[in-house]
């Protein structure tokens, strides 16, 4: 085995066990994962050029924490011919988590995706000796740059796209001078190993390690997009760089990593994604031979819950709040609450307008938040009442059992009583103008207990067996019907006595 050979196998072995060397968790919810990795290596000597790729993908809908895989690796002497003309369409189909890439131009080797400060992605490698499709697992964010390269003799060529999730068909026509090439196989591999499917923690760091470069990535509360949607999501994105320069030798590495958890319904995982990118250039200028090496090597992998709700409309508000020092996203849909945080319970309130009411759980701090619908919020406060105590009131002249409920707290406010009778209840607070009923929508059953929302007074009345009286509702709108009928006849009138004076 050459040094060339030695080499690449020794970036690669060094590299796999990096991919999973995560500080994670396992989390069984998982059922779907989807993986690939592609490597592409051209080496430019004195005597030789040589290319090599590999590559590894496999899909499953029954995934356990080990998954055995299989790699292949082919290696090739590239013989450059004269220059030529091609030209051709290159029609490019984005899909949720695929691009396909449809090229009348040959020698394609590599198909990059670039999301600047987010993701790098090497999401095809290998190389087209005709006109042909290829296609490879995929993400972005937002809008991207879809970058072909086409092995032009001892170098690459480019074209450049700009994607978006807005548009999914592309198509361009070109033409291309390039030397035509041709492959010699020299070297074939297949390499069989095992690892540990892994997860990241909700709100803690992560550490990204390859080789000698060891990256620490706090968190990033965002919204992503997933599967054909925006969802709340933690982002965690890491860079490394590594470089010796000797005399004539030097050799440059960096590392990218990012890594997205998708949360749906209730703040409950949905998706996760795993990424990392490694381009390696090496380059040595002596006096009986000169070696250049430009390898990217990426890996991908996409687990899917799909047990786990999300809602694909646009949600009606997104609101990010600070929750113990944790920025969280809320988005409120027709569906349900979706939450970077876990969703204990949401209901809707009233305050002045509807409003959505909040618990959320994150990192084992509980707190609960009214969402208004232009976005904004106010934190509520969960507060222990300074007595119950269970008394008869008279309403209309009428006796009830309740519980009168004594608080002390300001701003809006939430408190839970267990409920003492299977009765209906109906809650009033006390005002300077006495009994005032509380909007039904602002107190619910939940897990056997009360839970009442309010702008708080000092003293509750928990009432069981009343039903609010609609007689004054039906008297105001018989007096409104009266009203508008009175109007309408005294605007036939005052035209009547207009027209006749005419």
């Amino acid at each position: 085995m050459n040094k060339k050979i030695i080499f690449s196998f020794t970036l690669l072995v060094l590299f796999l066990p990096s991919l999973f060397s995560l500080t994670v968790i396992a989390n069984n919810d998982y059922k779907i994962v989807m993986y690939q990795k592609y490597s592409s290596d051209l080496q430019v000597g004195t005597i030789h050029t040589v290319y090599e790729y590999s590559y590894v993908a496999y899909n499953t809908s029954n995934a356990s924490n080990t998954e055995t895989i299989t790699y292949n690796s082919y290696k090739f002497y590239v013989n450059v011919g004269s220059l030529e003309n091609f030209s051709g369409t290159i029609k490019v189909t984005v899909s949720p988590f695929t691009i396909t890439v449809d090229s009348q131009i040959p020698q394609l080797v590599r198909v990059l995706l670039i999301e600047p400060n987010l993701i790098r992605e090497l999401v095809w490698a290998g190389f087209l000796n005709t006109s042909g499709r290829v296609s490879g697992l995929a993400y972005f964010n937002n809008t991207a740059q879809l970058v072909l390269e086409f092995l032009n003799g001892t170098t690459l060529t480019n074209i450049t796209l700009n994607i978006t999730h807005e548009q999914s068909q592309y198509s361009v026509t070109t033409k291309m001078l390039m030397h035509k090439v041709s492959l010699t196989m020299i070297g074939e591999a297949t390499l069989t190993l095992s690892f540990q499917t892994t997860y990241p923690r909700r709100y803690n760091e992560m550490e990204f390690t390859y080789q000698m470069i060891n990256v620490q990535s706090p968190y990033n509360t965002s919204i992503a997009y997933y599967n054909g949607t925006y969802v709340p999501a933690m982002i965690w994105r890491g860079e490394g760089k590594g470089s010796i320069m000797f005399f004539s030798f030097n050799a440059q590495v960096t590392a990218e990593f990012t890594d997205i958890e998708f949360f749906g319904v209730n703040g409950s995982v949905i998706g996760y994604l795993d990424n990392s990118y490694i381009s390696t250039y090496f380059s040595h200028k002596g006096f009986i031979f000169n070696n250049t090496i430009n390898n990217v090597e990426s890996h991908i992998k996409i687990v899917i819950n799909p047990n786990a709700k999300y809602v694909k409309s646009k949600p009606e508000l997104v609101s990010m709040i600070n929750v113990n020092n944790n920025p969280v996203i809320i988005e409120v849909t027709n569906q349900g609450v979706e939450s970077t945080a876990n969703v204990n319970l949401y209901h809707q309130v009233i305050v002045i307008h509807p409003a959505t009411l909040v618990y959320i759980n994150v990192t084992g701090y509980n707190q609960y938040v009214v969402l208004f619908p232009n976005g904004s919020y106010q934190y509520v406060n969960l507060v222990t009442p300074n007595s119950v105590t269970i008394s008869n009131v008279s309403i209309d002249g009428k006796s009830y059992v309740s519980q009168i409920v004594s608080v002390n707290a300001s701003g809006y406010i939430v408190f839970n009583v267990s409920l003492i009778k299977n009765e209906s209840v109906t809650v009033f607070k006390e005002t300077s103008n006495g009994m005032v009923l509380l909007n039904p929508n602002n107190y619910f059953i939940y897990n056997g207990r009360l839970i009442v929302f309010s702008d708080p007074a000092t003293t509750y009345y928990v009432v069981y067996g009343y039903t609010p009286s609609n007689e004054i509702n039906s008297i105001s709108s018989l007096y409104l019907i009266l009203i508008i009928i009175a109007i309408i006849v005294l605007i036939a009138i005052v035209l009547l006595v207009t027209k006749r004076k005419r």
